[in-house]
């Protein structure tokens, strides 16, 4: 188990660092057939001394499984600026979402979101739609 503190989640959760690449690309696999009918987005960690020499052989085995996938090494990150995600400290954390304000539904609804929250807890009628990079809310 890492030394590593999960801010806001339960404590046996898993980090991606403690996941198999076998793990990942079968969790990947799993979304792909269960949920998503485009690609699903998935950047698979891998120990290039103990899983490297296996990428090969996993990729011939999921590639009738996913339409892609992105392979990433675990090391040491700090030479590279933008990671597809990264470990930070709490204080980190706080110190990046210090700037985040609430999402306001007032005007609509009466009903006002913090960041993150799922919208369609609030709104259970509403209809969303996904479109690239944004989702409309219609209420």
């Amino acid at each position: 188990m890492s030394n590593l503190k999960i801010i806001g989640g339960q404590e046996d959760t898993t980090v991606v660092s403690e996941v198999s690449m076998f793990e990942q690309l079968s969790l990947a696999a799993f979304l792909q057939r269960y949920w998503a009918d485009n690609q699903v987005s998935c950047t698979v960690t891998f120990d290039p001394e103990t899983e490297g020499p296996h990428i090969a052989q996993m990729l011939q085995y999921f590639q009738y499984q996913l339409k892609g996938v992105s392979m990433f090494p675990k090391q040491d990150y700090s030479k590279y600026p933008q990671l597809p995600y990264e470990a930070i400290s709490e204080a980190t954390y706080a110190e990046m979402t210090k700037g985040l304000k609430p999402i306001s539904f007032q005007k609509e609804r009466g009903k006002e979101a913090k960041v993150g929250e799922n919208a369609h807890a609030m709104f259970p009628d509403a209809v969303s739609f996904c479109n690239n990079d944004k989702c409309d809310l219609h209420l």
